[in-house]
């Protein structure tokens, strides 16, 4: 059986690897990041509800909603921790 496509999900995760290499400034990425989750949420729901979750959870609730004052370094330091989380989450087969 093929393996399930996840173009949202691999949007959102390449989305936020630029953004933690430095391929995308932080103004950039704070102002598009709302909105590619409010587009792709549903579409990454339908793909794999708990990576949607967790995606949810870990980058958008505890990194990027929690970083809003930050100075950019401990910013871009959250968002990379909170998605490393969701990617130890994920190759753990917890997703």
């Amino acid at each position: 059986m093929p393996a399930k496509k996840t173009p949202n999900i691999n949007f959102m995760k390449a989305f936020v690897e630029d953004f933690i290499e430095g391929r995308i400034e932080r103004l950039d990425f704070d102002l598009d990041f709302s909105y590619h989750v409010i587009n792709r949420y549903d579409k990454m729901y339908r793909e794999n509800r708990d990576f949607a979750e967790a995606f949810a959870f870990y980058v958008s609730e505890q990194g990027f909603d929690q970083g809003e004052r930050l100075p950019d370094d401990e910013y871009l330091q959250l968002i990379h921790d909170q998605y490393h989380e969701l990617l130890a989450v994920e190759q753990e087969g917890f997703l």
